[in-house]
């Protein structure tokens, strides 16, 4: 959560309060917190590993 709220909601076309909010639904699903960096690890390597399929 110490990203760039702005910059991010901005490459992706999105409010920053939208990109806030999908966020914290993220982390309700997933049962983790994307505060550790184990969780943020987990998450970009299971993308990673659906985008190459």
């Amino acid at each position: 959560k110490d990203g760039q709220w702005d910059a991010a909601a901005a490459d992706l076309g999105v409010h920053r309060h939208t990109l806030r909010y999908r966020m914290r639904r993220v982390e309700e699903i997933l049962g983790r917190s994307l505060d550790e960096a184990d969780a943020r690890m987990e998450l970009w390597l299971a993308l990673k590993a659906t985008s190459t399929e």
